[in-house]
């Protein structure tokens, strides 16, 4: 009603440029994708990278030009990162060699203490010897009496140094092995389930959504949530639920194995698992054959026996959208699910 009406001429202009707004991530996707391949690159490895002010500048590209200096941004954030983790590598690196330097200084330690004592043997070999050719009775008990002392006592040393030696080399090994975990991850597991939680998740999300949104890759986003849950803590109590909770987040694990799939307790009775460089296809044939799964499964905790069914939301990832968008989308899912008459699920591709 208000303003101008906008002429055809306007309406051209505008589907111009919009098909070349689509031809420039098109061509971003593709370029995006090829770097990835040929440098056998996974994104998730390399925190320098910040992902979303990628998404941003190709959003904003106008031109080929900007396209170009937005994938210039992330071959030089992936130089940035390998050098990261280059800088890491040789960390762990001098400290596996500062642990075998000292393992060798305990080894020549050991040596020494095994040539004082073959000096001692030679002492009490002569004195055997000489004692042998006097025929002293005393002379021989007391040979045998020192050879007895000097083996308890050799004994004794040799443990006491094993026992250091292995004490220190698992402290060592713990230590290094504690950092290089520090490292490599950053995210934490849930408590109870020691599947990730929902902290992890929120930043796996992102990462997730914005590497698909820069390969032009699909990934999927799967939200379970168990069916009448409260009923199963009002009639067995929350320890019982508690166990059902951890057995549900294994069953889960177990059918979601691959090193793509991210499974994280969402909150309560809900877990989300994000399936990375996956079609809708593939998520729907893992949704529907773990709601099988889970149906046939029974429960045993102890003299309690139960079955649970679970209804799940499968939402593909989509270009220009938000972590919120999409995960609203696959909760809306969940819930058709639930109108369904639960222990189903509901996929982009099946809602109404």
């Amino acid at each position: 009603m208000f303003g101008k009406k906008k002429s055809g001429a306007d309406n051209a202009n505008s589907a111009a440029t919009q098909e070349e707004a689509a031809g420039l991530w098109q061509n971003f996707n593709r370029r995006v994708s090829e770097f990835l391949n040929t440098n056998h690159v996974d994104l998730r490895t390399l925190p320098g990278i910040s992902l979303q002010t990628l998404v941003d500048a190709v959003i904003q590209a106008k031109n080929s030009v900007d396209v170009h200096a937005a994938f210039e941004k992330l071959q030089s954030a992936f130089e940035q990162a390998r050098s990261q983790e280059t800088l890491h590598l040789d960390q762990y690196i001098l400290g596996l060699r500062s642990l075998l330097w000292s393992s060798l200084n305990q080894v020549m330690d050991q040596l020494s203490v095994m040539n004082k004592e073959s000096d001692q043997l030679d002492g009490i070999k002569d004195k055997m010897i000489r004692a042998l050719d006097s025929d002293d009775i005393l002379q021989l008990k007391l040979a045998v009496k020192d050879w007895i002392v000097l083996q308890n006592q050799m004994s004794q040393e040799r443990k006491r140094l094993s026992s250091e030696m292995q004490a220190n080399f698992q402290r060592q090994l713990s230590r290094l092995q504690n950092e290089l975990y520090i490292t490599q991850t950053e995210l934490k597991l849930d408590g109870l389930t020691q599947v990730y939680n929902r902290k992890a998740f929120d930043g796996e999300i992102a990462k997730t959504l914005q590497i698909a949104q820069l390969s032009g890759r699909t990934s999927c986003l799967l939200i379970f949530d168990i069916d009448h849950f409260k009923h199963v803590n009002d009639t067995y109590g929350h320890p019982i639920g508690d166990k059902v909770l951890q057995q549900f987040a294994k069953t889960i694990v177990q059918n979601f194995p691959s090193r793509t799939d991210f499974v994280a307790r969402y909150g309560g009775e809900e877990f989300v698992v994000l399936m990375s460089d996956s079609d809708l296809k593939e998520a729907t044939e893992k949704a529907a054959r773990f709601v099988a799964v889970l149906r046939k499964t029974t429960m045993t905790f102890g003299t309690v026996s139960l079955r649970i069914t679970v209804s799940i939301g499968v939402a593909g990832s989509r270009p220009y959208e938000k972590t919120d968008d999409w995960i609203k989308r696959a909760d809306v899912l969940l819930y058709q699910a639930k109108e369904e008459g639960r222990d189903c699920y509901i996929t982009d591709s099946t809602a109404a």
